[in-house]
C-alpha cells in the first residue's frame, strides 16, 4: 500500500459466510438517547444537505450497478414490505417505489428532508428518532436498509439500532448496510480524517463504533459482505471523479465549519488545505474501501 497508507485496517471480506450463533439477543445499555456535544455537526439537518444525500445514492448505485445486494428481487416483484432507516432525502425509496409498484416502502428520518406530498402512493415517510425505537411490530419487513452510517453514536447505541433492525425484519428477510473506510491515503488526506475523528472521539463515539456494526451482524450464520476499492479522482474513472466530488462536499460543505472551528482556522484556510488534498489524490492514488454487508434473519 505504501508509506501513505491509512492507519484504519482493512476488516471486510468479499462474500464471506460465517457459521456462528444468531444475534437475536443483543444487550442494550441505558441512556441510548444521549446525544454527543453540540460541537458535532448534525447531519443530515438542513436543506443544503439534500444535494449531498441525492449524490450519495447515485454514487453507491454507480459502484455496484444496483441499488441492493440482498437477493430480494423476486420478493420485491411479488410485493414486499421495505424499510429504509436513516432515509435522508428519500432518494433510494423514491427510485425503488416507482420500480416495484406491488411493494410497500417506508422511510424513517429524524430530520424532515424527505418529500411529504409528491411521492408514489406505495411510499410513506415517518419523522422519528431511531434511538427511541422503531415504531413497528417485530417480524414486519422483508427488507431493512441502512444506507447512512456515521460515527455519531456510541457502541451501545449502535447495538440498540442494529437490534431494532433485526427485530422488525421477518425471518428469512434481509438487513443490509453500506459504509466506507480509508484505503490507501496520503498524509494530507489523513490529516483531514484525523480532524474528522477528533469531532467525535471526546464524546465516546468514533470510527470504532462503525466497525462495531459489522461485529454485530457477522455473528449471524447468514452474513455476507462485498468490498470494492475505488480510487478517488481521475485515477478511479467515472466513479472516482464522482467520489472526489462527494468527498469534497462532505469535508468542506457538510463538516468544514466544524473542523475549522475545532482547529482554530478559517474556512478559507480549510479550503486551501483541501485543494492540496485534491492534488494528493492523484499523486498517491488515494482510495476508499467501499463495502456492503447483508444478513438474512434466521
Amino acid at each position: 500500500m505504501g508509506a501513505g497508507q491509512s492507519k484504519f485496517p482493512k476488516r471486510y471480506h468479499s462474500f464471506r459466510r460465517k457459521k456462528q450463533s444468531s444475534n437475536e439477543n443483543i444487550t442494550v445499555q441505558n441512556s441510548l438517547k444521549q446525544e454527543p456535544v453540540s460541537s458535532i455537526p448534525k447531519f443530515p439537518s438542513v436543506n443544503e444537505h439534500i444535494d449531498y444525500l441525492h449524490q450519495h445514492h447515485f454514487l453507491v448505485k454507480s459502484i455496484w450497478s444496483t441499488n441492493f445486494s440482498s437477493p430480494i428481487e423476486d420478493t420485491l416483484n411479488d410485493g414486499a414490505k421495505v424499510l429504509d432507516v436513516r432515509c435522508g432525502a428519500g432518494t433510494f425509496l423514491l427510485e425503488l417505489s416507482n420500480e416495484y409498484s406491488l411493494s410497500e416502502f417506508t422511510g424513517i428520518e429524524k430530520t424532515k428532508l424527505f418529500p411529504s406530498l409528491i411521492k408514489p402512493s406505495n411510499l410513506n415517510f415517518i419523522h422519528a428518532n431511531i434511538l427511541e425505537g422503531l415504531p413497528f411490530q417485530q417480524n414486519h419487513f422483508d427488507f431493512v436498509y441502512l444506507n447512512i452510517v456515521e460515527p455519531r453514536h456510541t457502541k451501545d447505541q449502535w447495538a440498540f439500532i442494529m437490534s431494532e433492525l433485526i427485530r422488525v425484519a421477518k425471518p428469512g428477510g434481509y438487513i443490509e448496510g453500506f459504509d466506507s473506510f480509508a484505503g490507501t491515503i496520503g498524509p494530507k488526506f489523513l490529516k483531514f480524517i484525523q480532524r474528522f475523528a477528533m469531532l467525535f472521539s471526546a464524546n465516546g463515539v468514533g470510527m470504532g463504533s462503525r466497525h462495531h456494526i459489522k461485529s454485530i451482524l457477522s455473528t449471524n450464520s447468514y452474513f455476507y459482505s462485498d468490498q470494492k476499492e475505488i480510487y478517488i479522482g481521475k485515477n478511479g474513472g467515472e466513479s472516482g471523479v464522482l467520489l472526489e466530488d462527494h468527498t469534497t462536499m462532505f469535508f468542506v460543505d457538510i463538516i468544514g465549519e466544524a473542523i475549522a472551528e475545532l482547529n482554530n482556522i478559517t474556512m478559507d484556510e480549510l479550503k486551501r488545505d483541501w485543494k492540496e488534498v485534491q492534488k494528493e489524490f492523484e499523486e498517491v492514488k488515494t482510495s476508499l474501501e467501499i463495502f456492503r454487508m447483508w444478513v438474512m434473519k434466521s
